[in-house]
């Protein structure tokens, strides 16, 4: 979602004694719903602080109210408007990305209203790109060309889609057509680097081994990261998790290069390392097992956390030694 940093509870505006009397029913469909009197100065405040503002009032007051604090799409929060008699629940702002349809919906469930809804797919019943791709777990690489993709679509034209790397029983949604080749795409679904200009969408299926000395910089574990990716074509928002042996949770650099590239990081006894290496008889390191009691850290590590994911994995890149860091990928299929 666009709104997965924003923490704070749903804020719910009203400005009459009627809207503040609708405001109680909506928040108990939202658990520590805030119900706030609206003024300019608390609504920009809880802009940036929440993904969802619910607006009890007047269509142009919340317009006027709106207009000097929109960004982007996907950061805006979801803003829905209600009039004051509950008849109508409108999805006014990030209506797929932020979740405003849905959460129209939800409301006008709850307190047995009419949702409004126009965005042009769900009008006409047809898939919305970026919800799908959200809900397969697919970063999408440029929202636009997401958006022309998501025109054609409505205007009951096809794409064309080259799905790589991937199960072959991908489900694709209709409007979204399987084609054989990259030549003949609109859309790759893929974690490799292609040159050809169409949309990408990368799916989470790559999980990075990372073995380093102590007190290795994030720079230099950045530095090998990026360069191993550019070198083999695959691409970095495919990379699912990051993993390496549980000596190195408190590795700071290595801790802050998953922060700052929003990614998680699974740590693992020697006893599961052994074992996993064992399985796939990976090359014992005399060097690594002196000093952590594991015969390999990147290698068996990028293959449990890819286990995680999917019953079928493999190395794709074999451990590399750069400097203070060794990197292993291994590869999750899917079937999306």
């Amino acid at each position: 979602m666009n709104t997965e940093s924003k923490t704070a509870p749903a804020a719910i505006f009203y400005i009459t004694k009627n809207g503040c009397e609708l405001a109680g029913r909506v928040a108990d469909l939202f658990p520590a719903a805030e119900v706030i009197k609206f003024n300019s100065a608390l609504f920009a405040k809880k802009w940036a602080e929440t993904g969802k503002i619910i607006c009890i009032m007047a269509t142009g007051i919340a317009v006027r109210a709106m207009s000097s604090l929109l960004e982007d799409k996907k950061t805006d929060p979801a803003v829905v408007l209600l009039d004051e008699k509950g008849d109508f629940v409108i999805s006014l702002l990030s209506g797929h990305i932020g979740g405003a349809n849905a959460l129209a919906k939800k409301i006008a469930d709850g307190i047995g209203a009419r949702p409004v809804i126009t965005t042009a797919s769900d009008v006409q019943g047809k898939v919305a790109l970026d919800m799908w791709a959200e809900a397969m777990g697919l970063y999408v690489e440029d929202f636009e060309l997401l958006k022309k993709m998501s025109a054609r679509i409505v205007n009951n034209k096809d794409i064309k889609v080259k799905v790589e790397g991937l199960s072959n029983n991908i489900k694709l949604p209709a409007g979204l057509v399987r084609v054989k080749t990259v030549r003949e795409a609109d859309m790759i679904i893929s974690h490799r680097i292609n040159k050809k200009d169409v949309l990408y969408l990368r799916p989470k299926v790559l999980c990075t081994g990372i073995g380093c000395n102590r007190g290795t910089t994030e720079k230099e574990i950045a530095d090998v990261i990026g360069s191993v990716f550019e070198r083999v074509g695959l691409s970095m928002r495919s990379i699912s998790t990051l993993a390496s042996i549980d000596l190195k949770k408190d590795e700071k650099g290595l801790v802050a290069f998953a922060r700052d590239n929003g990614l998680e990081i699974e740590f693992y006894g020697k006893d599961e390392l052994n074992r996993t290496a064992e399985e796939h008889d990976i090359k014992e390191s005399g060097i690594v097992k002196a000093a952590t009691g594991a015969v390999a850290v990147a290698e068996p590590a990028a293959l449990l956390s890819a286990k995680r994911i999917s019953g079928k994995v493999s190395v794709i890149i074999p451990k590399e030694k750069r400097g203070n860091v060794t990197l292993a990928i291994a590869l999750a299929e899917l079937a999306l």
